[in-house]
């Protein structure tokens, strides 16, 4: 995914554009938000495309056909412009990785998990090839793995070479691609993901099973026979298969639905291009990117809690692996439910003062905030209070470090504004991150998945303080720690426990006294730690 540039436009048709996907077979295709907030997948026909009468014919007509097909394993068509230029159709967007980054990201996969895609792909193409369409380039990077099962993209729509290292061989002889040609790249497509190597080889060779069950790689290799006739039909797959369960509850691939993508949640570009990094907003009127003084480098902390807070002397939203998030100048949900009450164990300390600059804040209230790492959304009730305008944030996990200076297991979460605001009142941001499931008074988890805990913290700090547009940063768990039981508890590492993070600023009038503005998070998978 990658933020868009001058040359985009910013709406096509109804829908409004987020972020680039990439480019398809005949043109660009873009993540966008439908008038009525639907995610989807908008492919723009290039001029290429659009000046050649033959091509241009098959976009139509297979378009078409997509429109009727309907599968849980397919992308529906949603919303299409065959009249007149510009020629685009949208379908629906599933949040998740390919196949393609989820086997380089964590490794082959187990031969259940491997049964149960299987089927599920086969599915899948039967309902296109029912429809008379044929997937025709069907690779690991057409499958995304979405949370309540794969879907196949890009179907239908390419013009049939096929793609090098999964095309069948009459494909590769010059012969148009039919339903036998789907089901011999089917069968690479599970090669690859039942061993995490190219399924013929870096030169073209054998088929590569080995070390694979002995019954699915007989049905892989049945796939991709070099006899078309010899190949066994999609719903012969299906049945070899002997699926026993869906693939949504795997508890393997629900795991991979962590190496997804974020997808950019708010306001979408009105007009101009996109700050770096920023997903889909406009700067604001007259706004120069600030020049980064001289200063630490993101890993650079100063040592003890006092100190925990860095100013960052690097522009994070010039660093293409790190997303940067504008913190929307208004809250999208309703205010949580204050008058719930504290959580157990969750009192002010004695003898500390509830008034004054805030420190280490402290929980009053349940918090209902949860980070879907499938979805990469946060759920529960939403932002409390608005922001100051040009507030953004950021959340790095040391895989994703671009200067690779964050140790395992570290995630850096930062803020900034776009603009200091001179004689501005202070406005402390306290960061606090969440587990999956509540810990108990030593930090470990409980297994109790309804977290209404407030999370682990950090020291608070005055956004305006010094340089606004440079980033301040702390690091989980380092610089994080909970009051539990009248006792401060240190922050465990992530590894500790599985799944989604959940990651909160909160503004901090008071150690008591603070509301949500922006939530976001990260996962740590089923296979991670």
């Amino acid at each position: 995914m990658e933020a868009l540039t001058d040359t985009d436009p910013a709406q096509v048709g109804a829908h409004a554009l987020l972020a680039r996907l990439g480019a398809g077979a005949l043109g660009r295709v873009y993540l966008a938000r439908s008038p009525g907030g639907r995610l989807v997948a908008v492919q723009v026909v290039g001029a290429e495309t659009a000046g050649d009468p033959e091509a241009l014919a098959r976009f139509k007509r297979e378009a078409e056909l997509l429109r009727a097909v309907r599968s849980a394993h397919t992308a529906d068509l949603v919303d299409a412009s065959l009249a007149a230029p510009p020629f685009w159709l949208a379908t629906e967007y599933a949040a998740g990785p390919t196949l393609a980054r989820a086997v380089a990201g964590r490794g082959p996969l187990p031969a259940p998990t491997c049964r149960r895609l299987l089927a599920a792909l086969a599915e899948g193409l039967a309902a296109l090839h029912a429809q008379g369409v044929a997937h025709r380039e069907f690779t690991p990077e057409c499958v995304v793995l979405a949370a309540r099962g794969p879907r196949i993209t890009g179907s239908g729509l390419a013009r049939g070479a096929g793609v090098p290292g999964w095309a069948a061989p009459e494909v590769r002889a010059g012969a148009e691609a039919g339903p036998a040609a789907d089901v011999f790249a089917l069968g690479a497509v599970l090669a690859y993901a039942a061993t995490g190597r190219p399924p013929f080889g870096a030169g073209g060779g054998p088929l590569d099973v080995a070390g694979v069950e002995a019954g699915l790689a007989e049905l892989v290799a049945a796939c991709t026979e070099e006899d078309p006739a010899r190949r066994p039909g999609l719903a012969e797959v299906v049945e070899r298969c002997a699926a026993d369960g869906s693939l949504a509850d795997d508890p393997v691939y629900a795991g991979l639905g962590a190496l997804g993508e974020a997808v950019p949640r708010h306001a979408v570009r009105v007009q101009g291009p996109a700050p770096a990094g920023a997903y889909g907003y406009p700067p604001p009127a007259g706004y120069a990117p600030p020049v980064a003084a001289a200063g630490p480098s993101l890993g650079v902390r100063r040592r003890g809690r006092a100190g925990a807070w860095a100013a960052a002397g690097l522009a994070l939203a010039a660093l293409g692996a790190v997303a940067v998030w504008r913190i929307p100048a208004g809250g999208d949900g309703a205010a949580a439910d204050a008058a719930a009450g504290p959580q157990p164990g969750a009192r002010p300390s004695a003898g500390r003062s509830q008034a004054g600059p805030p420190t280490l804040i402290r929980q009053t209230a349940p918090n209902l905030d949860s980070w879907d790492p499938v979805r990469g959304e946060c759920r529960g009730p939403g932002a409390e209070e608005r922001p100051p305008a040009g507030l953004q944030g950021a959340v790095t996990p040391a895989e994703r470090d671009p200067e690779g200076e964050l140790r395992p297991g570290r995630v850096r979460i930062a803020f900034r504004l776009q603009e200091a605001v001179p004689g501005a009142p202070a406005y402390h941001v306290a960061v606090v991150v969440k587990p999956p499931h509540e810990v108990d008074a030593q930090g470990r988890s409980t297994g109790v998945s309804d977290n209404r805990q407030l999370g682990f913290v950090a020291p608070a700090r005055d956004v305006h303080e010094g340089d606004a547009a440079r980033w301040k940063s702390v690091v989980y768990p380092d610089d994080f720690s909970m009051e539990l039981d009248g006792r401060r508890v240190p922050a465990p590492a992530p590894a500790q426990d599985s799944g989604g993070w959940t990651v909160v600023f909160r503004h901090a009038v008071s150690d008591t006294e603070h509301k949500s503005v922006w939530c976001h998070g990260f996962d740590v998978g089923s296979q991670k730690g």
